[in-house]
C-alpha cells in the first residue's frame, strides 16, 4: 500500500511542475511568441521535469531498500 501512495504523491509532484511550466511557457508564448526566450524556457523546463523525475526515482528506489 505504500508503494502505491508514493507513485500516487510522485505523480502529483511531476503534475504539478508540469502545470507550473505549462503556465509559465504559456506567458512567455504569449509576451514572445516561439522565439529565443521561449525555447530556451522550453529546454529549461524539460530539465527541470526530468530532474523532478530522477529525484523522484531516486528516493522511491532509497526508501525501498531502506523498507526491507
Amino acid at each position: 500500500m505504500w508503494r502505491f501512495g508514493f507513485v500516487l504523491w510522485s505523480a502529483w509532484q511531476v503534475l504539478r511542475w508540469a502545470v507550473v511550466c505549462a503556465l509559465v511557457l504559456l506567458v512567455v508564448y504569449l509576451v514572445d511568441g516561439v522565439g529565443g526566450w521561449f525555447l530556451a524556457a522550453l529546454l529549461g523546463m524539460v530539465v527541470a521535469l526530468a530532474g523532478v523525475v530522477a529525484m523522484l526515482r531516486g528516493l522511491y528506489r532509497r526508501e525501498l531498500t531502506e523498507r526491507r
